[in-house]
């Protein structure tokens, strides 16, 4: 008795870390040190190509904060009303070609797949009795990923990397700055490049 239990906590255990895992591939990505917006990380404070993000002014980078929220918020009313077509208006030609690609969407599936796993264990469901939902291009990438999960998305911070390139971040309750988006201004609007 004293054994099936452990071996059911131990398990819970493993689905929730699996799960918190998954779950930074559908929602914000990474965590870093949170910093103000003129200092940035050793990574981004070295000269890229001879861009210094310390040269950014308070006026600049408020300007493109107040302008990034804006294009967070309607990102983020698109994605609620599950318009696949207004979304892919804000991805980079490269990376709607990547999320295209076989190999993102084979990974994609099994991550769907162990994610929709461990919710049916956590809600007492047998995890063997989950049908996979497989993946074959960007719409069921948007549908069966990004709706349920990037719907609510919050700006709370920026790092340039360019003049015309920004690392958008969320910082979750704990107080960890996780990246939220990659952006690059290209053609004169801010696209998602990864």
């Amino acid at each position: 008795m004293v054994y099936t239990i452990n071996m059911k906590r131990i398990g819970f255990l493993s689905t929730l870390l699996i799960l918190l895992v998954l779950s930074c591939n559908s929602g914000p990505q990474h965590t870093e040190p949170s910093f103000a917006h003129n200092e940035a990380p050793e990574a981004v404070s070295a000269e890229v190509g001879g861009f210094d993000p310390a040269r950014i002014s308070e006026e600049m980078h408020e300007a493109a904060m107040t302008e990034l929220r804006a294009f967070v918020e309607s990102l983020n009313a698109i994605i609620r009303a599950r318009n696949y077509d207004a979304w892919v208006s804000y991805l980079s030609d490269s990376f709607y070609e990547e999320i295209n690609s076989p190999a993102f969407l084979v990974r994609r599936t099994e991550e769907l797949f162990r994610r929709d796993q461990m919710v049916a264990y956590n809600l007492n469901r047998d995890p063997r009795r989950v049908q996979k939902r497989v993946l074959n291009n960007s719409r069921d990438f948007f549908y069966n990923v990004v709706v349920p999960a990037r719907s609510n998305d919050r700006l709370d911070n920026i790092a340039f990397i360019s003049e015309n390139r920004v690392k958008a971040y969320t910082v979750d309750n704990r107080g960890n700055r996780l990246v939220l988006y990659d952006l690059e201004r290209i053609d004169n609007r801010w696209q998602i490049i990864n």
